[in-house]
């Protein structure tokens, strides 16, 4: 009973000193995840009218899929690219700047499984065996704001020059 007491008396006292509850009142679009979607939809709007002026200038008819990836194929190749192809890829990347960021990379890749990214991934699917195109692909669509780990940095519209092997 000794021991029982002490412990009893702590309840008791910690039961006293409550914590007061504070509500905070939200206003109307005042929350975090508002707010990112508002930014979010600032950042893609302002990435489309990049886009758009970059293919306007240069007077490429580009294909638009859905997501913002634009698709311009420069030279048509025998059969179109199905789901769960295997193609090799040829290509150069660059950002929509001009700066190089890989250049004579292949890479195979399986169509449908978003290699190596989201965009490029809808683009080959749209192409043929054998053939060259050019795709744009918004940030949302390439690596977003994690990049690749190495030189396509934080929100980079990419473009692709490449050949279907």
């Amino acid at each position: 009973m000794k021991r029982l007491a002490p412990i009893l008396l702590m309840l008791a006292f910690a039961a006293c000193r409550q914590v007061p509850v504070v509500e905070v009142e939200n206003s109307a679009g005042d929350t975090l995840a508002e707010h990112n979607a508002t930014a979010n939809r600032y950042l893609a709007q302002s990435e489309e009218t990049q886009i758009q002026a970059y293919v306007e200038r240069r007077g490429w008819q580009m294909q638009r899929l859905n997501g913002g990836t634009r698709v311009m194929e420069t030279a048509t190749g025998s059969r179109k690219i199905d789901y769960e192809d295997t193609v090799v890829v040829e290509y150069d990347l660059e950002t929509i700047g001009g700066q190089t960021v890989y250049r004579g990379v292949t890479d195979t890749v399986v169509a449908g499984r978003l290699e190596p990214t989201r965009g490029l991934d809808a683009a080959l699917r749209t192409l043929s065996r054998g053939s060259q195109a050019v795709v744009i692909v918004p940030s949302g669509q390439a690596y977003g704001v994690v990049g690749d780990g190495d030189r396509v940095t934080t929100r980079m519209i990419l473009v692709y020059k490449l050949k279907v092997k």
